[in-house]
């Protein structure tokens, strides 16, 4: 059985590819919502 804690290091290629490519991942996925993003500005993860 796997713990919580192995579950959760699945998730972490996941979640560090979209921070490196947040921008590009939203004009993917939700591309009218990208283009009201002010790209600009910092992102907090």
């Amino acid at each position: 059985m796997t713990s919580e804690r192995e579950r959760a290091d699945l998730d972490s290629p996941w979640k560090e590819i979209l921070e490196v490519y947040f921008p590009q991942a939203m004009q993917f996925f939700f591309p009218q919502t990208a283009a009201l993003i002010d790209w600009e500005r910092p992102t907090n993860f």
